[in-house]
């Protein structure tokens, strides 16, 4: 079963000796004492580490796929092979906790550790270094096993005290979790490490360094929400600034379409290849040209050249310069063309 859970993976972290960790192709990983059981992307296995010497399997509420002793003292890891649950940045939170609240219950339920990572366990193949009894090959649904046990979800942990969390979770995400809600808002890292210390009151109280640690990760999630808020702001501000330049240039392209709709001679194909846009485009701005065109007094926008101004534009009639060599928008037979050379002059 653990070959099987295993199958995907190449390389598994492994050890020797307790409290050491390497990464080793899996045919040598699979025969140390230490062992991460669980795949990279997922959780087969609930383990439970008790360091009490284990009782007969049938005097256990629940009966384990494996029981993996030490042969000098009793103590062990109880294995409990489960229908696998997706465990990556992609994974449904629901699932990751209900998995989670399952194995804390299951670990307060037999007296188990709650400060055990399961990143390594003892190996139930490396039967030269354990004790191990294979019980049997059946999986657990997660709601099996909630049934035999009060489960604690993380987000009901906020309604116990942080002694009581430590209990289940642990010291150090206790601390975390009460001191991110008492500091919430606050950026001085005095301040926040004070919150900490405060709590650290256990009967065996973390050290300086960690509770430190945990103060410096509150610190840099409170400064979270003011940098999105700054990259947000600028994010808007080069939106609004790259959406007028794309404005501008789309201006100057319907102008320069505008102009070669009004000589008949050119294909909406031909256009698009002259002001390098798609054909999609140019039957866009001619449906918007043949609107304008059917409207009284309507003339084609002229292309005005930078640094003229407002009262120079606003006199700027393209009929003016136009009027007496064609008609723009009488569909008429004996309506001029614009000359070629005058639409390359226009262009420019």
């Amino acid at each position: 079963m653990i070959n099987e859970a295993l199958r995907t993976q190449k390389k598994v972290k492994t050890s020797q000796t307790k409290g050491f960790c390497q990464i080793r192709n899996k045919a040598l990983a699979l025969t140390n004492p230490y062992i991460q059981a669980n795949p990279l992307n997922s959780i087969e296995w609930i383990i439970i580490d008790c360091d009490y010497e284990l009782p007969y399997f049938k005097d256990m509420p629940v009966v384990p796929n494996y029981i993996v002793r030490n042969k000098h003292n009793g103590k062990g890891h109880l294995y409990y092979k489960i229908s696998a649950v997706h465990n990556n940045g992609f994974s449904s939170y629901k699932a990751i906790e209900y998995c989670n609240a399952v194995r804390y219950g299951l670990t307060i339920l037999l007296n188990g550790d709650l400060a055990f990572t399961q990143t390594l366990s003892k190996n139930p193949l490396a039967v030269d270094h354990w004790r191990v009894e294979h019980l049997h090959s059946e999986e657990y649904e997660l709601s099996e096993l909630a049934e035999y046990c009060e489960l604690v979800p993380k987000y009901k942990l906020k309604e116990l005290k942080h002694k009581e969390r430590a209990e289940i979770i642990g010291r150090n995400p206790a601390i975390f979790w009460t001191a991110k809600d008492i500091a919430k808002g606050l950026t001085n890292l005095n301040s926040i490490f004070d919150i900490c210390s405060n709590l650290n009151d256990f009967s065996e109280p973390l050290g300086y360094k960690e509770v430190l640690g945990i103060a410096k990760s509150i610190h840099r999630h409170n400064l979270k929400p003011q940098t999105k808020e700054k990259l947000s702001e600028r994010q808007r501000e080069r939106g609004k600034k790259s959406g007028v330049v794309r404005a501008e240039k789309a201006q100057k392209i319907k102008n320069k379409a505008f102009v070669l709709l009004a000589n008949k001679s050119f294909k909406l194909k031909d256009i698009g290849e002259k002001l390098g846009v798609s054909y999609a485009t140019i039957k866009n701005i001619n449906a918007d040209f043949k609107k304008k065109a059917n409207e009284p007094y309507q003339v084609v926008p002229p292309i005005i050249p930078q640094g003229v101004s407002k009262l120079v534009i606003e006199s700027f009639k393209v009929e003016y310069y136009l009027a007496d060599t064609f008609s723009l928008y009488a569909e008429r037979e004996d309506t001029e063309k614009i000359p070629i050379n005058t639409v390359n002059r226009l262009l420019e």
